[in-house]
This record gives structure tokens, sequence and C-alpha cells, in this order.
């Protein structure tokens, strides 16, 4: 690691807004990943990364709003990791070449629904649920900012620095994909008139 190149006023500074913001920060993660250990993870690179980059913070704007671009993008870069990594496991193979297993444990993935996911479940009806689950995890995160959270547009553009007008085009857009799938899952289960 590199030797800070901060003035002492601009580390007291980071540190005072770091201080302020964590829980914030940590709850942006943890709502975004749906996981404990990756939100924390999620906190500690963003925060290391605004450290490295805080000459570069203009002042004039809202800390929180920079760190949350940050997290924000630290997310959707784990998740384009993760979906590229396919691993395949075999339970039946042996672990080591010697075939012993000593101090070898397998967890078994956690199934349990995310935050996020229980939130939905107990508020949103099972169309719109569904629907929900079908669009990208871009689209489902706007309509989740947008419409349950209700951040205001701008708010979400410079979150994700973004142009307000590409935030509303692609909301528009993801409200049109939820309209669609919840007319059709509304057409699949209409009964079928007897003939």
């Amino acid at each position: 690691m590199t030797e800070s190149t901060l003035t002492r006023e601009q580390e007291d500074r980071f540190q005072t807004l770091a201080a302020s913001s964590y829980k914030k920060v940590f709850s942006l993660a943890y709502r975004l990943s749906g996981s404990r250990t990756d939100a924390e993870d999620l906190t500690q690179e963003a925060f290391l990364r605004a450290y490295r980059g805080f000459e570069s913070y203009q002042g004039d704007r809202p800390f929180e709003n920079w760190i949350f671009r940050i997290v924000t993008r630290l997310y959707l870069d784990l998740r384009r990791r993760t979906n590229r990594r396919v691993a395949t496991v075999s339970y039946d193979a042996p672990l080591r070449p010697d075939g012993s297993e000593d101090g070898v444990y397998f967890e078994s993935a956690d199934h349990s629904p995310s935050p996020e996911a229980r939130v939905v479940e107990q508020h949103f009806s099972p169309e719109l649920e569904a629907s929900l689950n079908a669009l990208s995890p871009e689209q489902k995160s706007l309509i989740l900012m947008a419409d349950v959270q209700q951040i205001p547009y701008a708010e979400i553009a410079e979150k994700l620095n973004t142009p307000v007008g590409t935030i509303r085009s692609r909301l528009h857009r993801a409200h049109r994909q939820l309209r669609s799938s919840i007319e059709e899952l509304r057409r699949q289960m209409k009964p079928c008139p007897a003939s």
C-alpha cells in the first residue's frame, strides 16, 4: 500500500465524513448484496477507495452520494464477476488426492431470502414479486430505489453517476417490462371458460 498523500486536515475531514456515513454505507451495501459478508467487504473496499481518491472529492457535493456511487459500482462489478464464474462442485469426489477428509466440511448455500426479498414477499402480490424477480438486477435495483425507497431521480442519477434522462428512460423500460410481465402472469392464471 502506498503512503498517504492527504494533508492532516484532509485526513481529519475524511475520518469525520466516513464515521458519520458508515452505517448508511453498510446499509446500502447490505440491501444491494443481501449478504452480511459481502456488505462488509463492499463497505471496507468503498471506504478504502474513497480514502485513496479523497483528493478528487468535490466538497460542494454530499459525501454520502459520492461514496454511495462507489459502493454501487463495486456491487455491480461484484455481480458481473459472480455471474461470469461458474463453479461445479461434486459432493461425491474426494477432496484430496489421498482421499483423506481431515477437517473438511461442506457448507450448503444459504437459500433463505435476502432482506430485500423478504420485503418484497411481505408487501407485494405474487405477480409483482415474480415479475420483479424476472427483471435484471440493475432494473430491479432502479425500481426499488425509485418506487419503494422513493429516492428522487436526481439523487439516483448522482448515486449511479448517470444522467437523469438515462435514469428516466431505464425506469420507463423497466416499468413497461414489469407491467407486461404482470399482465402475462394474470392471463396465464385466469381460468379458461368452459366450452
